[in-house]
C-alpha cells in the first residue's frame, strides 16, 4: 500500500466520513494533494464534504492573507531601499548581487533566526577580514570602492527591517516572510478563529524552524498530528536519509505524537532492507543517451504488461534538462494517454530563448572599424558575421524564411545574406547595410536594428518580434512553441508594468539579467491525466508518491546531490550558529527523497552517465555506492544487476558493409549531360581514380562541404590569393601593349608588390582585415614568397641563364572536344600561365602545395600491356595527369606542329626547384602532337567507357590512406 493510500485509511479509521468536512490535509506539494484526494475517495462509496487538502505554500499564503510578490517587482523594492541608505547604488552593479542578499532575508525568516544576530555577525566578519588584509588600515573616503563595500555589510539590518515594513504595508510577502509571520502568531491565525478544524500534516521531511513552530502549537493545543513516512533502514544512527526523521519522531510531545508515529517508533517499516527488488545501474555515454535507455526500458515493460493492470511507473529526471530528450525517446512506442508530465518546460530550454540570448550577443558585440573616408576617417558601429549566422540559422528565422520566400523566388534577404557571410566572406556589416538588404522585411528590420542602452525602449522590439512570430504557428500542432511565445508575450507584459514604475532608464545589461532569470523562472507546463500509469517528474515532485517502477536519470554525483555550494552573504560558521541550511542539510533531503522513492518499487533502474574520454569526470551518486555497497549486502532479496549499454548501430554504417551506388538510367544520364557540356576536368579525372563514391558525392549528388565564414585565410583562399597576384601582374603589363618580360619589369613588380597584395586581398575577400592577426603574418609570408620568385626571374635574365620569354595568356581556360564511339566528349581545364621562350611553349602551374619532383614527370614503360591502368590510377601521379592534360589542351587550342609543349610546375613551397618540367612522359619514342594526342583520347575514351558502365558501380575506395582528409569520410562510416 502506498503511503498516502495508508494515511486516507488511517484518518478515515479515525474519523467518521460526516467529520472530514472539519479536518485539513497538509502535504509539500500540490503533485501529492491530487493524488490524496484520489485515496480518499476510494475509500467511500457514498458522495461526501472532503476535507480541504492543500500544499503548504498555498495554505501558509491563505492564512496570512498575503500574495507571494513577483521576483522582479521584490527585487526592484528591495534596490530602492537600499538606495536610501546608499543613493549612489547604482543598480546595474546591484542586480548581480541582489537576489544573493534577498535569498538571505528569505533563509532568514524561514528558519525564525534573528535578523540582528545574524547581520552583526557578517560585518564583524567583514571588518576582521579588512583588518587581516591591511593591518594598518586607516578610514577611507565616503566614496571609495572599499568604503562602499563593506557599508553594505553594515546596512543589511537596517535594510532588512524596512524592507519587510513596505512589503507589510503593500500586502504583499516573499515565502520565508510568509512563513515567519504565520509562525510568530499562530494562535491568532490558526487557533483562535477556527476552533473545530484539525490538521494533519503528510509526508514532511526537514521542516523550517518555522514549520516546526507552527505544527509543534498546533499538536500541542491537540489541534494537529504529524504523519511522517520513513523507513528502518535509514532511521538507523548515521544515515544522512533519516537525519531530520530521527529528530521528530524523538520528540513524543510535539512532532513525533499520535498513534501513527508511536506505531513507527515501535515498529517502524523495514522494507529495504527486507523486501524483494530488482535494481539495475546503468552506465550512458552522454547525458542524452540517458533519455533513450529510460525510452527502451519503458518499451520492453510494456511488451511484458497487461495495458489493463500496468504497474504505477515513474520516470525520475534529477536533470531536469533532460525533459525534452525524454519526451522525444518515447514517441515511436508511447502514445500521450500513456504518460503524464507533472513538471513543465523551463523557458530557459526553449528555442524562444536562444534565439533572444543570440539576439542580446548581436547587439552586445557590436564592433567598432575605422574607416576610411578621403584623408579622415571614423569609426563605424558594425555587426559580426558570427553573431549574424547564428540569428538567420535560427529555427524561427528559419521557418519565417520558408514561409514567406519560396525556393524559386530570387529576393530573399536571408539568403543574400547568407551568401555574403558565407561564399563572400564578410566579416562585419553595419546596420544601414543589413537594413537596406532587407528591402522591408518586417524580421529583418526588428533583428538589425540597433538597440538603445534604454530597457523599456528595446521592451517595443520584443513585441514586435512577437507578433512576426506567432503567425508561423498559428496554423500548426506544434502547441510548445506557440506556448513559449505566448508566455514570453505575458512576462512582458508584467516585467513591462514594473519597469514604468521605475524613475531611472534600465540599462541592456541589467534588462538582460532580469529577462535571463525570468526565463529560468517560467515554465510551460503540460497537460494530461494524472492518473496515468507512468507519471515523467522532477525528485521534488516524488515527495508522498510511491510507484512499483522506477526510472531515475543522472544519479551522478554534482547533480543527486548537487554538491557543496554557498551562494551566500552569510558565512558557513554563522549558519551552523543560527540554525540556517548548509549543504549538509541539502544532502540529507536528496538522501531522503532518494531512498523514500525506492522504499516500495519493485524494479529500480538507475541510470548515470559514465567518462567518455580521457579527463573527464562523471563520477556515480553516492547513492549508487550505497546500494551496491550496503543496501545489497544487508538485504538477501534485493537483486543488483549492472547490465552493459548496447548501441545499435544501422547496418550501413557497419564497417566492413560496402556501400554501393549502382548506375541508373538516371545517373547514366546525368553524366553523359555532364561529359557533353562541362567536360573532363583533371580535378574530376583524378577525384574518380583516388575513390569513384566520393566522384558520385561530389559530382553526382552534388553533396558539398558546409562552407563556413572565417576571419582568416583558409589554406586554399592563400593559394587562390598568390594566383590571383600573379594574374593581376600580368594583366597589368598586357595592359602596357607588351607580352616581353625582362630584368625591369621585375624589378617594377618588386616595388608594387605590397600594394597589389592588398588590392587582390581587397577583392577576393572584401569582408576581411589584413593588418591583423593571422592574414597580417600571411601577408608577410605572401610577400616574402612573391618577393623571392620575382628575384629569382630577374636574377635569371640578368645572367642569362634564361632568354627573354613572351606571354601568351594568363588564367587562360581552354576547352577540346573528340568524339568516341559516336560521343562528342569534352574535355577542359584552366592554365595559370602559358609563356613562349623560342618554338618553346611552357604551360606554367603554380603550386602553394606540395609538388614533389617524382610524382611530376616519368618514362613510361610502354611494353607493359597495363601501362594505361597504371597511368590513370597512380594515386601519387595527380600532378602528373594534370600536366599531361593541360599539354593536350595546348596542343588542341594553341601550338602548332613546330613547338615543344612543356608543362611543369613552380611551388612556392620549394621555389629552389624552379620551374619543375615534364619532359619524360611519351607515349612513343618519336612521339609528334598526333601521336600524342591519340594516345591521350585514346586514354580518356577509357575512362569514359568506365565511367559510363553500368556494371562498375561507385564504390569506396580501399586505400584507407585516402580518407584521412576526405570531407564524406562520415558518410562511408571511415
Amino acid at each position: 500500500m502506498s503511503f498516502l493510500a495508508d494515511a486516507a485509511r488511517y484518518l478515515a479509521d479515525r474519523h467518521p466520513v460526516e467529520d472530514w468536512q472539519h479536518l485539513r490535509v497538509i502535504l509539500p506539494n500540490r503533485r501529492a494533494v491530487s493524488t490524496f484526494r484520489r485515496e480518499l475517495a476510494r475509500l467511500s462509496s457514498r458522495p461526501f464534504l472532503a476535507p480541504a487538502v492543500s500544499a503548504v505554500d498555498d495554505f501558509v499564503m491563505e492564512k496570512t492573507g498575503r500574495c507571494e510578490t513577483e521576483p522582479v517587482s521584490v527585487l526592484f523594492t528591495l534596490y530602492d531601499v537600499f538606495s536610501q541608505y546608499e543613493p549612489d547604488l547604482d543598480f546595474e552593479r546591484f542586480s548581480g548581487w541582489g537576489p544573493v542578499v534577498l535569498r538571505d532575508f528569505d533563509q532568514i525568516d524561514l528558519h525564525l533566526a534573528s535578523p540582528r544576530a545574524v547581520f552583526s555577525w557578517v560585518e564583524a566578519e567583514r571588518a576582521i577580514e579588512r583588518w587581516q588584509l591591511q593591518p594598518d588600515w586607516q578610514p577611507a573616503s565616503e566614496n571609495a570602492p572599499t568604503s562602499r563595500y563593506f557599508r553594505l555589510f553594515s546596512n543589511l539590518q537596517q535594510v532588512y527591517e524596512a524592507f519587510r515594513q513596505r512589503l507589510e504595508a503593500d500586502g504583499r510577502a516573499y515565502r520565508g516572510l510568509a512563513y515567519r509571520l504565520l509562525a510568530e502568531d499562530t494562535y491568532a491565525r490558526l487557533l483562535e478563529p477556527d476552533s473545530q478544524t484539525f490538521y494533519y500534516f503528510l509526508g514532511f521531511n526537514a521542516l523550517s524552524a518555522a514549520e516546526q513552530r507552527i505544527i509543534s502549537e498546533l499538536v500541542r493545543a491537540g489541534r494537529a498530528e504529524t504523519l511522517w513516512d520513513t523507513d528502518a533502514y535509514y532511521l538507523q544512527k548515521h544515515h544522512e536519509a533519516g537525519l531530520f526523521l530521527r529528530k521528530y519522531l524523538e520528540d513524543e510531545g510535539s512532532m513525533g505524537a499520535g498513534e501513527w508515529n508511536r506505531r513507527l517508533r515501535r515498529e517502524p517499516p523495514n522494507r529495504l532492507l527486507t523486501e524483494p527488488r530488482d535494481v539495475r545501474v546503468v552506465g550512458a555515454a552522454s547525458v542524452t543517451l540517458q533519455a533513450k535507455v529510460a525510452g527502451e526500458v519503458l518499451r520492453q515493460w510494456m511488451l511484458l504488461d497487461d495495458p489493463a493492470q500496468r504497474p504505477a511507473t515513474a520516470v525520475v529526471l534529477a536533470d531536469e534538462a533532460l525533459l525534452l530528450p525524454m519526451l522525444f525517446s518515447l514517441e515511436d512506442h508511447l502514445t500521450e494517454d500513456d504518460y503524464n508530465v507533472t513538471m513543465g518546460v523551463s523557458l530557459r530550454n526553449s528555442t524562444l530563448y536562444t534565439l533572444l540570448n543570440a539576439w542580446f550577443e548581436l547587439q552586445r558585440n557590436v564592433v567598432e572599424i575605422r574607416v576610411k573616408e578621403g584623408e579622415q576617417s571614423r569609426k563605424v558601429p558594425k555587426y559580426s558575421h558570427r553573431h549574424l549566422l547564428k540569428i538567420i540559422n535560427h529555427p524561427f528565422v528559419r521557418r519565417y524564411d520558408a514561409r514567406h520566400y519560396p525556393p524559386e523566388q530570387e529576393q530573399n534577404p536571408y539568403r543574400t545574406l547568407f551568401r555574403r557571410l558565407v561564399q563572400e566572406n564578410w566579416l562585419f556589416l553595419e546596420d544601414r547595410e543589413l537594413l537596406e538588404m532587407g528591402q522591408g522585411d518586417p524580421l529583418f528590420a526588428i533583428l538589425f536594428t540597433r538597440w538603445p542602452d534604454d530597457a523599456t525602449r528595446v521592451m517595443g522590439a520584443f513585441y514586435r518580434l512577437v507578433e512576426v512570430l506567432r503567425p508561423l504557428y498559428a496554423d500548426t500542432t506544434d502547441a510548445l512553441e506557440t506556448e513559449y511565445l505566448y508566455e514570453f508575450y505575458t512576462f512582458l507584459k508584467r516585467l513591462e508594468r514594473v519597469l514604468g514604475q521605475r524613475q531611472h532608464p534600465i540599462r541592456m545589461r541589467t534588462f538582460r539579467r532580469i529577462l535571463t532569470e525570468l526565463f529560468r523562472q517560467t515554465t510551460i507546463p503540460f497537460t494530461g491525466d494524472s492518473s496515468a500509469s507512468i507519471q515523467i517528474m522532477g525528485m521534488l515532485e516524488t515527495r508522498c508518491l510511491d510507484f512499483e517502477r522506477v526510472i531515475l536519470l543522472s544519479a551522478n554525483e554534482g547533480t543527486l546531490p548537487v554538491g557543496r555550494k554557498h551562494n551566500s552573504l552569510i558565512p558557513y560558521e554563522a549558519a551552523r550558529e543560527f540554525g540556517l541550511p548548509t549543504h549538509r542539510e541539502a544532502d540529507a533531503v536528496v538522501s531522503y527523497h532518494f531512498f523514500r522513492l525506492l522504499q516500495r518499487a519493485r524494479e529500480v533502474v538507475l541510470v548515470h552517465t559514465i567518462p567518455a574520454g580521457e579527463g573527464q569526470k562523471a563520477e556515480k551518486s553516492r547513492y549508487l555506492l550505497q546500494i551496491e555497497h550496503e543496501l545489497a549486502r544487508f538485504n538477501p532479496n534485493l537483486r543488483l544487476r549492472f547490465p552493459s549499454l548496447v548501441v545499435e548501430t544501422p547496418e550501413a554504417r557497419k564497417e566492413g558493409v560496402e556501400l554501393v551506388v549502382p548506375k541508373s538510367g538516371e545517373v547514366l544520364q546525368h553524366l553523359t549531360t555532364r561529359l557533353n557540356e562541362r567536360g573532363i576536368y583533371a580535378t574530376h579525372l583524378n577525384q574518380y581514380y583516388t575513390c569513384s563514391m566520393q566522384f558520385y558525392l561530389m559530382q553526382v549528388a552534388g553533396i558539398r562541404e558546409e562552407e563556413e565564414t572565417s576571419e582568416t585565410l583558409a589554406a586554399h583562399d592563400f593559394g587562390t590569393w598568390l594566383h590571383r597576384t600573379l594574374e593581376a601582374f600580368d594583366e597589368q603589363k598586357l595592359s602596357y601593349g607588351s607580352r616581353l618580360f625582362g630584368p625591369a619589369d621585375y624589378e617594377l613588380f618588386l616595388r608594387e608588390l605590397p600594394v597589389m597584395l592588398r588590392t587582390t586581398f581587397a577583392e577576393e575577400f572584401p569582408g576581411q582585415r589584413l593588418d591583423e592577426g593571422r592574414n597580417l603574418i600571411l601577408f608577410n609570408v605572401a610577400r616574402k614568397l612573391l618577393e623571392t620568385f620575382f628575384q629569382q626571374q630577374k636574377t635569371a635574365l640578368e645572367n642569362g641563364d634564361q632568354s627573354p620569354y613572351e606571354l601568351v595568356a594568363t588564367e587562360h581556360k581552354l576547352h577540346a572536344t573528340f568524339q568516341h564511339k559516336g560521343r562528342e566528349i569534352r574535355v577542359a581545364g584552366t592554365i595559370d600561365r602559358l609563356e613562349r621562350e623560342g618554338r618553346t611553349l611552357r604551360v606554367i602551374d603554380y603550386k602553394t602545395g606540395k609538388a614533389d619532383p617524382r610524382h611530376i614527370d616519368t618514362q613510361l614503360t610502354l611494353t607493359d600491356a597495363n601501362w594505361p591502368d597504371v597511368f590513370m590510377t597512380n594515386g601519387d601521379w595527380k600532378i602528373m595527369r594534370q600536366l599531361w592534360l593541360y599539354k593536350y589542351l595546348v596542343i588542341r587550342n594553341i601550338a602548332t606542329e613546330n613547338d615543344l609543349v612543356v608543362p611543369g610546375v613552380v611551388s612556392f613551397r620549394d621555389l629552389k626547384q624552379g620551374f619543375m618540367a615534364q619532359q619524360a612522359l611519351h607515349f612513343e619514342e618519336n612521339e609528334t602532337h598526333t601521336s600524342f594526342l591519340r594516345h591521350t583520347e585514346m586514354l580518356l575514351g577509357r575512362f569514359v567507357d568506365e565511367l559510363l558502365d553500368p556494371a562498375r558501380p561507385f564504390v569506396k575506395t580501399d586505400d584507407l590512406t585516402a580518407c584521412e582528409h576526405c570531407p564524406y569520410a562520415r558518410i562511408c562510416s571511415r
